[in-house]
């Protein structure tokens, strides 16, 4: 077979004598690729390629240890068809470790680490798996040498001749040079990779840590920006719009029952806005439930909603408690990272500003504590100071106002305190909520605690006691709805048109709270049409006695009306509200005076009473009265209807 070399080659078998300046030339080709950063497997292929150009062998490869290091696989190559390569490695890989038919050369030189020859592949027993490879490729004779990186065996460089070729000691000198020379090539190589690697990582995680800064420093920006709407005055609605103008989403503040307090970022019509806000709300509380109490929470959209129902929700802490939740919903783009750092910090301010309203209530609460200390006890020349500081504090009491007590009912405990703050929580909460409601009626013109109620002078200009009624039952309810753990009952005392008579009508609507709630009958609004014989029975310490003495004198009616579906009751209530006039009675029930006539014969039958004597009927006034106070029985209810909410 002709060979056909390179200009500078020599003879087969004679590869020593090559030109001096073609190795050293091939070797310095080798290190500038290695220094330019050549990728790995164009730098084999130029090793295995120079290799044999300079040797002269016919084909030449670059064998590299597995990940596994069970095999060695062809990663360069001068000469060796796609075919061969891939067959080599994916069917006949060369094991590192004796087969069937014994260790193979490659094998055997990677792991004694000698240059290991074989003359014809054919005759070598250990090399019959390669025997049709290596027919088809072309080649008889193989020189087998280790290739060493940073002293750590890293493969073998084989050259391959298709004559069979006996290789002198001088060419395997040669080769191991050069493989020494590959060796230190590949290790620049993979030094400069792993530096280039460095740098790459350095180079992004300094991009990290500026975009980091940069997040830092928007966070810092937005959060001194939310503190100055503090210190110019504004309260959560101010925090609440500028935050939603940072993040591009709608934001809402909550309590920690659950109670709006402030929102901004809506696009619906202004008129429909608080209801819109209030819907969002309560989808979003749902969605997401008691989690919002732990940690910054991920909202998920509504189920079969749009994505952009999806948020954020942030726990706002006072004093080490949850006070409330900081909400953002509905963004225009993602809340990354960055706007979850600015939502935290956001928290922190609202927290600021709860704290704030929180302090300046308290001294509100003070104010107008201490202004009814002296407004119960006004006599004299201290009234025109009274009305002076009355109008400090929002109030002219030279227009009539209803007075209302409000008092938690007992064994009834709040569930977000430990057990030594309980009661202060508790009427803390009170204070908070009649205030916040009075303030949305605005009727409420001073609220203030006393012991273990809450009082609130209710304005009516027309000296009506229906709007402190409505007040009264719709407070009720957002008592039953917010204050997780206890209840309150609420009594509507008189309407007081002058000073002095505020100190009796306060003291008249604690009794009303004294005597319904020592006879267990709380969560419920009392209320007094007027006063009268009512200030005799508030006179009794013990209620269970006008409890005993009302069923004693009425329990008997009230028994025959369950029994048997009549309504008895009723028809004497409304007999002795008109006067004990048969005709009119009738004309109010919408019954035949022989009808009402009837039912008085039948009530005085199971009273044993003559309804003509007096003395029975101051009686039966009396037990109706405490049944009215107490609201002990259905017919109790006419006494003191409810108004519609």
């Amino acid at each position: 077979m002709v060979h056909v070399r390179g200009a500078n080659a020599q003879p087969a078998g004679e590869p020593a004598t090559a030109d001096l300046s073609s190795w050293l030339d091939s070797i310095a080709e080798i290190n500038r690729a290695a220094n330019r950063g050549t990728p790995l497997p164009e730098l084999l292929d130029l090793i295995a390629g120079t290799t044999a150009r300079l040797t002269g062998h016919d084909f030449c490869s670059v064998l590299v240890e597995d990940p596994g290091r069970q095999a060695l696989i062809i990663n360069g190559s001068y000469g060796l068809s796609q075919d061969y390569i891939d067959t080599i490695n994916a069917r006949t890989p060369i094991l590192i470790r004796p087969g069937d038919t014994g260790e193979g050369p490659s094998s055997r030189a990677f792991r004694s680490q000698r240059p290991t020859t074989v003359l014809d592949i054919a005759a070598d027993p250990a090399s019959r798996s390669w025997e049709t490879v290596a027919a088809q490729q072309g080649y008889s004779s193989l020189l087998s040498v280790p290739l060493v990186v940073a002293h750590v065996p890293f493969g073998l460089i084989n050259c391959y001749s298709a004559e069979q070729h006996e290789f002198t000691a001088r060419e395997i000198i040669l080769m191991e040079s050069m493989a020494n020379q590959a060796g230190l090539a590949i290790e620049t190589t993979r030094r400069l990779a792993e530096a280039g690697q460095r740098a790459d990582s350095s180079a992004q995680e300094a991009a990290r840590l500026r975009a980091e800064l940069d997040a830092l420093q928007h966070a810092d920006d937005n959060h001194s920006e939310l503190l100055r709407v503090v210190l110019k005055g504004g309260g959560l609605p101010a925090i609440a719009g500028t935050l939603s103008g940072m993040l591009g989403c709608t934001v809402l503040v909550d309590d920690a029952a659950g109670r709006l307090l402030a929102a901004a970022g809506s696009t619906a019509r202004p008129a429909a806005r608080d209801g819109w806000f209030a819907s969002v709300h309560a989808e979003a509380r749902q969605r997401v439930g008691s989690s919002a109490d732990l940690e910054v929470v991920a909202v998920p959209p509504a189920p079969g909603g749009a994505p952009d129902g999806a948020g954020l929700v942030v726990p706002v802490v006072l004093d080490e408690e949850v006070a409330g939740h900081l909400w953002a919903l509905r963004p225009s783009s993602p809340l990354l990272v960055p706007q979850r750092r600015a939502l935290v910090r956001a928290a922190s301010v609202v927290a600021l500003a709860l704290l704030k309203e929180r302090t300046a209530q308290e001294v509100e609460w003070r104010l107008s504590r201490d202004f009814f200390d002296d407004l119960l006890d006004a006599d004299g020349p201290a009234v025109d100071a009274l009305h002076a500081r009355a109008r400090q504090l929002g109030a002219d009491l030279t227009r009539p106002h209803t007075v209302l007590v409000i008092r938690r009912d007992a064994g009834t405990e709040p569930l977000h305190a430990s057990h030594e703050d309980r009661e202060a929580y508790a009427q803390r909460s009170l204070l908070s909520l009649v205030q916040r409601t009075g303030a949305a009626w605005k009727g409420a013109t001073l609220t203030a605690t006393r012991s273990d109620h809450v009082v609130v002078l209710w304005q009516d200009a027309e000296g009506c006691t229906r709007s402190a009624a409505e007040f009264a039952h719709f407070l009720r309810r957002e008592i039953q709805a917010y204050a997780a753990g206890w209840t309150a009952t609420i009594c509507i005392g008189p309407v007081c048109n002058q000073l002095p008579e505020y100190g009796d009508g306060y003291r008249l609507a604690c009794g009303v709270l004294d005597l319904v709630q020592q006879s267990g009958r709380g969560d419920r609004v009392v209320s007094l049409d007027s006063v009268g014989a009512y200030r005799l029975l508030l006179q009794v310490k013990r209620p269970r006695e006008l409890e005993a003495f009302a069923r004693a004198t009425l329990g008997q009616v009230h028994a025959y009306d369950e029994q048997h579906g009549t309504k008895l009751g009723s028809t004497l209530r409304g007999y002795m509200a008109q006067r004990c006039n048969t005709a009119v009675t009738a004309k109010r029930l919408h019954v035949h005076p022989n009808t009402v006539a009837y039912r008085l014969r039948r009530i005085e039958e199971l009273l044993g009473i003559e309804l003509t004597d007096p003395q029975a009927l101051l009686h039966v006034q009396l037990a109706l009265m405490v049944e009215g106070v107490l609201g002990d029985h259905p017919m109790a209810a006419e006494i003191s209807p409810e108004p519609a909410p």
